[in-house]
């Protein structure tokens, strides 16, 4: 009884601790300053999918579609409307901070392939691409994307894509308290495959899900899915090996 006590107490008690130790965090960097740094953020999806084929990787045979549909929620509406919120809150804690931000859209009227989005990524040389995307299915949990080890495609962007990847996961899902699933490497996604910068999809929640739905709905988590992201974009920058130069 006494060891049950014991835990009844404890892991509420740790938890509320990590908890309140990224709250801290996030207050932190309002004083810290990342001017030098470039962030790619891709909100996944558009608002009509595009079903052309494009090689999942330079030289491939396999394809896939250029844009899917995404999925909805019905509180929340569609994935790329949410994707695309939460996107531009992102963008707006990282530009107050001094990173530049560049948006793959900011609008649902686009044509966008995945490829062009990490294109666009490539050519501003971003530290990092993060993809946000909601998945499908009535789990609660959040989950992070990375690149699979390919030679010629990912090879150079492996290492740190999977550091980012691990850092910005456990920000995330201990900031929202939306349980964490881990890390899934991907061999098939065209977003990864055509990178030449580091590159992660964060699967931010199921729409399926009434809990998750509710939540996707509300302009305040929204918000906390914005901030929850920022702590890990900015724990991962900071751990950069190629430190710029900030003021």
């Amino acid at each position: 009884m006494k060891r049950i006590f014991t835990s009844i107490i404890f892991y509420p008690v740790l938890f509320l601790f990590v908890l309140l130790s990224y709250f801290s965090h996030y207050q932190s960097y309002a004083e810290e300053n990342f001017k030098g740094y470039v962030v790619c953020i891709d909100p996944g999806h558009q608002g009509k999918e595009n079903t052309n084929l494009e090689p999942i990787g330079p030289g491939s045979s396999q394809t896939k579609p250029s844009v899917s549909s995404g999925t909805r929620g019905k509180l929340a509406g569609t994935e790329d409307a949410v994707n695309l919120d939460v996107g531009l809150r992102l963008r707006e804690i990282l530009t107050q901070k001094g990173v530049t931000v560049i948006m793959t859209r900011v609008t649902p009227d686009v044509n966008v392939p995945n490829s062009e989005r990490a294109s666009i990524a490539n050519r501003c040389k971003a530290d990092l691409c993060i993809r946000l995307h909601c998945d499908a299915g009535a789990e609660h949990n959040c989950f992070t994307l990375y690149p699979a080890l390919i030679k010629n495609w990912t090879d150079d962007i492996y290492d740190k894509s999977l550091k980012a990847a691990g850092i910005v996961q456990k920000a995330y899902s201990t900031y929202t308290n939306i349980p964490d699933k881990g890390l899934i490497p991907r061999s098939d996604l065209s977003g990864f495959n055509w990178s030449d910068v580091p590159v992660i999809l964060p699967e931010m929640l199921h729409m399926q899900n009434p809990e998750d739905d509710q939540k996707a709905s509300a302009p305040e988590f929204r918000q906390k899915m914005a901030e929850g992201l920022a702590i890990g974009v900015f724990e991962y920058l900071k751990t950069a090996s190629h430190q710029k130069n900030k003021s």
